[in-house]
């Protein structure tokens, strides 16, 4: 049995654009992690500066893998939108071209 699937491209291009809009934050975040974990290591004397500069450091691995697996899901969404924009465009050509003759009738791409 398949079920049918309904796409709304505009919609889907702005998830994308939100998905690449997150992933470039995250990427912000993950430098000022970066950056306030070696403040925090030079401020702080001894095995609380250690501490500081090692839990900065995990931070930033998070924010890093974060951000990375955000952009890869945005570059997999760019790839479908591509695809579903390419085949809806191919599916409009072939009804514009069987309703030749008809009129009134137009094949709009969506």
């Amino acid at each position: 049995m398949s079920h049918l699937i309904s796409v709304q491209l505009d919609v889907l291009g702005g998830l994308l654009a939100e998905l690449r809009a997150l992933g470039a934050e995250l990427d912000d975040e993950q430098r000022t992690a970066t950056a306030a974990g070696r403040s925090l290591e030079q401020a702080l004397a001894g095995p609380v500066g250690d501490e500081a500069r090692l839990t900065g450091g995990q931070w930033t691995g998070a924010l890093a893998a974060l951000a990375a697996r955000t952009l890869a899901v945005a570059a997999t969404l760019d790839a479908a939108l591509a695809a579903y924009r390419a085949a809806d465009l191919g599916l409009a050509g072939q009804l514009a071209g069987g309703s030749a003759g008809r009129v009134g009738t137009r094949a709009v791409p969506r």
